[in-house]
């Protein structure tokens, strides 16, 4: 007789957990493999044997010890028994304790070039259920998807969370004057407008992409997080001073047309290369000009937020156009249809521009509101220059880097 693991199951009967108990443990062993079951109830070895036979496993042998009040019962682990089975990776590695997404992807394997449209909700690494079918997914070529060190760039969003109730010194924006909190309420409003754009377009991608590519799930769900948040604490500062600011035409004009566009590259280019990465200027310039702390936090905070999402934009174009070089001319062209929707479009809005330089200066006296409107023309001067060494870097060519720089929104985003 060969060597038969044990099973003591104590007081459980059938229905209390006994069975569960049998069959998680068979599910760890080899077909052909014996089990032993020990309990102090002749009934319920009975019940085991009956239930392992239903359940496709051998009966070798029954033993009882009335004395001891012992009785057993050996199982042979079925071929095909019909209780689910598992699989096996080697266990992910861990750096210094933390669990990354790389090393998760690194244990479960490579993401596919192209995954199964039909695969349902099925975590990765798990096995696919059987009769799971799932929807028909949209986005399953990954090449189309994929930035470089993707999932390092979730984990840094990860740790880089922050909140618009607790991390803003709220109390020093208190003590502004009307004129420049009216000017900070703008301005303010005005970004919270175009953020909006930020939000919707990551987050309509969400319910397209196949689950084999969790890395960009998770990617799309933090731009989408952090999108949120930027609406949440540009809007509580544009109305912390009792000002109502309006939300311009222009803009909503010019967001509309990052929801028409339903390539993905394309729309990495237009929102998160050339608009989250021009808003990154205007930002910094808010941080570095703000009246206040609190407006100075929210910037500074937001920038940092918006300076990942240019990095996956310059990283996935760029792969994208390394793999395939005639998608430039697509993009290209995405960019110039955009532009020719927004021709009527010839500058960016006095009454933001006007809110940016009255935000800035330091006093109402001539000479300081001079100073602040040089400091406002610069940073717009400077948007094309830095746009420019984005769209290098995303792979064009310094010509077609100009062309597309100059041809973006005078509303910035």
């Amino acid at each position: 007789m060969t060597d038969a693991r044990r099973l003591d199951v104590g007081e459980l009967g059938l229905g209390g957990g006994l069975e569960t108990l049998v069959s998680a443990t068979l599910v760890g062993m080899e077909a052909g493999e014996e089990l032993e079951v020990l309990s102090g109830s002749e009934l319920t070895v009975g019940e085991v044997a009956i239930w392992a036979r239903l359940a496709g496993h051998e009966v070798v042998a029954e033993e009882a010890e009335p004395r001891r009040s012992r009785f057993s019962v050996r199982l042979r682990r079925g071929a095909s028994a019909p209780e689910r089975t598992a699989g096996r990776i080697e266990p992910p590695a861990l750096d210094g304790g933390e669990f990354g997404t790389e090393s998760l992807r690194a244990a479960v394997g490579p993401s596919p070039a192209g995954a199964d449209p039909n695969r349902g909700m099925v975590p990765l690494g798990a096995l696919a259920g059987e009769g799971i079918s799932g929807k028909a997914w949209l986005r399953n070529d990954r090449d189309a998807l994929w930035a470089e060190q993707l999932g390092q760039l979730v984990d840094r969003s990860a740790k880089s969370q922050w909140s618009a109730t607790t991390d803003v010194p709220w109390e020093a924006a208190r003590k502004l004057s009307p004129e420049t909190e009216r000017a900070v309420s703008q301005v303010m409003t005005y970004v919270a407008q175009n953020e909006y754009a930020a939000y919707y377009v990551p987050s309509r991608y969400l319910s397209e992409v196949n689950p084999e590519f969790l890395e960009l799930l998770m990617w799309l769900s933090s731009h989408v997080h952090d999108e949120a948040r930027h609406i949440e604490v540009f809007t509580k500062r544009a109305v912390l001073g009792g000002v109502c600011s309006p939300a311009l035409e222009s803009t909503d004009l010019s967001l509309q047309t990052l929801l028409d566009e339903h390539d993905f590259t394309s729309s990495a280019l237009l929102l998160n290369v050339l608009g989250e990465g021009t808003f990154t200027d205007l930002l910094g310039f808010v941080a570095e000009h703000a009246p206040d702390e609190a407006t100075a936090t929210a910037a500074a905070l937001a920038r940092r937020d918006e300076q990942r999402h240019v990095y996956f934009g310059i990283a996935h174009v760029r792969r994208r156009l390394e793999l395939d070089p005639e998608q430039r001319e697509v993009l290209i062209a995405a960019v110039e249809a955009r532009a020719s929707k927004l021709s009527t479009l010839t500058g960016l809005s006095p009454v933001v521009k006007e809110s940016l330089v009255l935000m800035s200066a330091r006093s109402r006296h001539p000479t300081d509101v001079a100073e602040a409107g040089n400091a406002v023309r610069r940073m717009l001067e400077g948007m094309h220059h830095n746009r420019v060494k984005r769209l290098r870097g995303a792979g064009f060519d310094a010509r077609s880097a100009r062309h597309l720089s100059e041809l973006h929104t005078v509303n910035l985003m």
